[in-house]
């Protein structure tokens, strides 16, 4: 295996990975959808989004990565999590 291979192969795993922190995160969102639900709780909370966008970004930013990359990928998790919630919401699973 050449040296090339060896970072290809850590670059696999790791996108295993992220797969499956998605695949525990979305599981949540399902798990914090029912609650709502059952507490007739708004899907979108404007605040808890502006402190989560707050927070991220900032962390993100230290740990090196880009602002504009941190926001995209934090929308398009917000956008998932937001299709799953409505999903429960509306009766069906959201998957």
């Amino acid at each position: 295996m050449t040296e090339l291979d060896k970072y290809r192969d850590q670059i696999d795993q790791i996108d295993k990975k992220l797969i499956d922190l998605l695949a525990s995160r979305f599981e949540f969102s399902a798990h914090i959808g029912e609650i709502k639900e059952k507490k007739g709780i708004e899907v979108l909370q404007s605040n808890r989004w502006d402190s989560i966008l707050s927070s991220r970004k900032e962390y993100a930013i230290k740990a090196g990565l880009s602002e504009a990359f941190t926001m995209e990928f934090l929308q398009l998790v917000h956008s998932e999590s937001i299709r799953i919630q409505k999903g429960i919401a509306g009766g069906k699973d959201g998957q």
